[in-house]
């Protein structure tokens, strides 16, 4: 199985990518837990499961994170229910944590990236698991604009880092940077096509 970080500023298709993923593993009678603290877009949403059937549809669970109804520490509390469910369920074969850093205080990180290492142990490679997280402008020097958040650390725990950013040279193309290959795709109304 595979673990993905993906990260990008705001309105790259970090979210659409692992909507499209979300997709595939629906098409292929999988499940799919996704766990946000901020609320999906339902528009888009619509977008890319327009064909999906009704009963593959039902795999699909949502879970947010910063439900007022959780107290505490929701993203811990999230995880934790995520991992019971995703133990007694064995069609689960992709877990997303869309935007892991979401309304993150700076104490909150250590705390997360732990939760994070406890998802991964528990899943003993029985799924895939996506996460998110916004990217921040690179200070230094160096050759890419963004960096991602806590790249170390995520890929400590096994996640590979992908970054998402606009292609300079190609107006709305935009480019995932992945270890040792870029893909260019652009967003479409039902998710993203490479181009």
């Amino acid at each position: 199985m595979v673990n993905i970080h993906i990260s990008a500023p705001p309105g790259m298709g970090k979210t659409s990518f692992c909507l499209v993923k979300s997709r595939t593993v629906l098409d292929e009678d999988g499940r799919v837990f996704w766990i946000s603290g901020d609320k999906l877009n339902h528009e888009r949403f619509s977008q890319i499961m327009s064909r999906i059937q009704l009963t593959k549809a039902s795999k699909f669970h949502l879970l947010s994170f910063e439900d007022d109804s959780i107290p505490n520490n929701g993203f811990e509390d999230t995880i934790n229910q995520l991992i019971r469910m995703c133990s007694s369920l064995e069609s689960t074969k992709l877990v997303v944590i869309d935007g892991w850093d979401s309304n993150m205080n700076s104490y909150d990180k250590k705390d997360r990236i732990a939760n994070m290492s406890s998802l991964v142990e528990k899943s003993n490679d029985l799924f895939d698991i996506f996460i998110t997280s916004l990217s921040y402008e690179n200070a230094g020097d160096g050759s890419q604009k963004y960096k991602i958040r806590a790249q170390k650390e995520i890929e400590k725990l096994g996640f590979e880092s992908w970054l998402i950013s606009e292609n300079p040279s190609k107006e709305g193309v935009r480019t995932i940077t992945k270890p040792h290959e870029e893909l260019n795709f652009i967003m479409g109304s039902t998710g993203i096509e490479y181009i």
